[in-house]
C-alpha cells in the first residue's frame, strides 16, 4: 500500500491548477543550481572538478528521467527516484559545498512525491544532513538558512494542496448543479405533460363519455316508454331495433372513450404507482437491504407531490448507498389527514449535520439543498437527523388539503366508466 503513494498523489495533483507551473519552477530552479555548483567547481583542483561534474550530470540525467515518467511510474520506483537524487546530493557537499543550495528544490520533490507525514519528515531529514554538513564551522545563519527554506517549503505546499483541493470541490459541485438542473428540467417537462394529459381526459369525461351515458339512459327510458304505450309488437319492432342499434353504437363509442381516457391517464397517478415507485428504486440499490412500507389509508396525491416525494426518496437512497455504508434502510410512507411523510432511516456511519451545515452552501451537501427545495416547493418541511456512528434519518413531510385529493379521485374514476353492456339505470348514476 505505501509503495503506491506517489502514484495516487501524482493522481490528484495532476492536472491541478498551478501545478504544471510549479513543477516547471522546480525545474529551472534545479538547473539554475546545478549549474552553480558547476562554476563554484572551476576555482577546485582538476580531480574534483571532474568528480563535480559527473556527480552534476548523473544528478541532472536522473531528475530529468524521473520527472519525465514521474506520473507514470509506481510509488516505490518514485522513492527511488528521490534516493538517488538524495544520495548523489550527500555526496555533492563535502566536495563542493555550494550543493547544498540543491535542498531547495528537493524539499519540494519530497512533499510532492511522498503525499503524507514521510514528506514532511523526509524535508526535516534533508534540512539536519543541510545544518550539521557544516559542522564545525556552524553559525546561526547556517541553521536558519535551511530551516527556514524548509519552513517556507511546507507552508507553500501546504497552500497549494489546499487551492487543489477546493478546486476539485468545485468542479464536483458544478457537476452536481449541472445534473440537479438537468433532473429539475426533465421533472418540470414530465410534469407539464402529463398535467395536459389529464386535462384532455377530464375534458373527454367531462364532455364525451358523459354524453354517451346520458344517451344511452335516454334510449333506455325511450324503450321502457314505449312499451308501456301498448303499441304492437310487429309495429315496435323496427323502432326497437333501431333504439337497439343507438345504444350498441352509443356503448362502443364510450368504450373507445374510455380506453381514451385509460391511455392519456398518467401513469404516475395511478393508486399504486407511488409505492411501486418507491420499489424500483430500492431495487437499484447495492449493497443496502431496502424494505418499503406504507402506514395509514393511502389515497391519490397531486401529481407534483408524487413526483417530488419520489425524488426526494430517490435522493436519500442514493445518499445511503454512496455515503452511508448501511447494512438496512427502512422507507415509510405515512398518509396522514392532512399530510403525507416519508422517513428515510439508515443503521449506516452517520455524520455531524451541524459540521454540514456550517460549509459553504453546496460544497459537499448540494443532495440535501435539492432535496429541501423539493419539499418548500411543495410547502414542505426536511428534516436530518444523525451523529457520527448512530445512522442517519430523513424525515419529509408535505402538507395534503383534505380537497386536494379530491381530483384525482375524479381523475380515477375516469377509468371506472361502466361497461357498454351495463344497465342503462346503472348508467345513469
Amino acid at each position: 500500500m505505501g509503495l503506491s503513494v506517489g502514484t495516487e498523489a501524482a493522481d490528484r495533483t495532476s492536472g491541478a491548477p498551478g501545478e504544471k507551473s510549479i513543477r516547471q519552477g522546480i525545474h529551472i530552479l534545479t538547473g539554475v543550481l546545478l549549474v552553480v555548483v558547476a562554476f563554484a567547481a572551476v576555482k577546485s583542483d582538476a580531480l574534483q572538478l571532474l568528480i563535480t561534474l559527473a556527480l552534476c550530470a548523473a544528478f541532472s540525467g536522473i531528475y530529468i528521467l524521473g520527472s519525465r515518467f514521474r506520473d507514470t511510474m509506481s510509488g516505490g520506483k518514485n522513492q527511488l527516484w528521490l534516493l538517488a537524487l538524495t544520495l548523489l546530493w550527500v555526496l555533492l557537499i563535502p566536495i563542493q559545498p555550494t550543493a547544498i543550495y540543491l535542498v531547495f528544490p528537493l524539499y519540494f520533490l519530497y512533499l510532492q512525491v511522498l503525499d503524507d507525514i514521510r514528506g514532511v519528515i523526509a524535508v526535516i531529514g534533508a534540512t539536519a544532513v543541510s545544518v550539521f554538513s557544516q559542522w564545525p564551522d556552524l553559525t546561526a545563519g547556517a541553521i536558519l538558512g535551511p530551516t527556514v527554506a524548509a519552513l517556507v517549503s511546507i507552508g507553500i505546499d501546504y497552500a497549494f494542496k489546499t487551492l487543489w483541493k477546493v478546486s476539485a470541490e468545485r468542479e464536483e459541485l458544478i457537476a452536481e448543479l449541472l445534473e440537479t438542473r438537468s433532473q429539475l428540467a426533465d421533472t418540470e417537462r414530465a410534469a407539464g405533460i402529463a398535467a395536459e394529459r389529464q386535462r384532455i381526459a377530464h375534458e373527454i369525461h367531462d364532455t364525451l363519455a358523459q354524453g354517451l351515458s346520458s344517451i344511452q339512459m335516454l334510449l333506455y327510458v325511450a324503450e321502457q316508454e314505449l312499451k308501456k304505450t301498448g303499441i304492437g309488437d310487429d309495429e315496435a319492432e323496427t323502432i326497437l331495433k333501431r333504439i337497439d342499434q343507438a345504444r350498441t353504437t352509443a356503448a362502443d363509442n364510450l368504450g373507445e372513450a374510455r380506453a381514451m381516457i385509460a391511455a392519456l391517464q398518467p401513469a404516475a397517478l395511478s393508486r399504486t404507482s407511488l409505492e411501486g415507485a418507491l420499489h424500483r428504486v430500492a431495487n437499484g440499490i447495492v449493497g443496502t437491504e431496502v424494505t418499503i412500507a406504507v402506514e395509514g389509508d393511502e389515497r391519490q396525491l397531486p401529481m407534483r407531490t408524487e413526483a417530488s416525494l419520489l425524488r426526494i426518496a430517490q435522493g436519500a437512497m442514493g445518499n445511503v448507498a454512496k455515503h452511508a455504508d448501511a447494512d438496512r434502510c427502512h422507507v415509510t410512507l405515512t398518509y396522514d389527514e392532512d399530510e403525507v411523510r416519508l422517513d428515510v432511516v439508515d443503521d449506516g456511519c452517520g455524520f455531524d449535520p451541524a459540521a454540514i451545515g456550517e460549509r459553504p452552501r453546496g460544497l459537499g451537501h448540494i443532495g440535501l439543498d435539492a432535496m429541501r427545495q423539493r419539499a418548500a416547493e411543495q410547502h414542505g418541511t426536511l428534516t436530518v437527523e444523525s451523529a457520527p456512528g448512530q445512522g442517519t434519518a430523513v424525515s419529509i413531510a408535505i402538507p395534503v388539503e383534505d380537497d386536494t385529493h379530491g381530483p384525482e379521485r375524479r381523475a380515477t374514476a375516469l377509468t371506472q366508466v361502466e361497461d357498454p353492456g351495463a344497465h342503462p339505470e346503472e348508467t345513469g348514476r
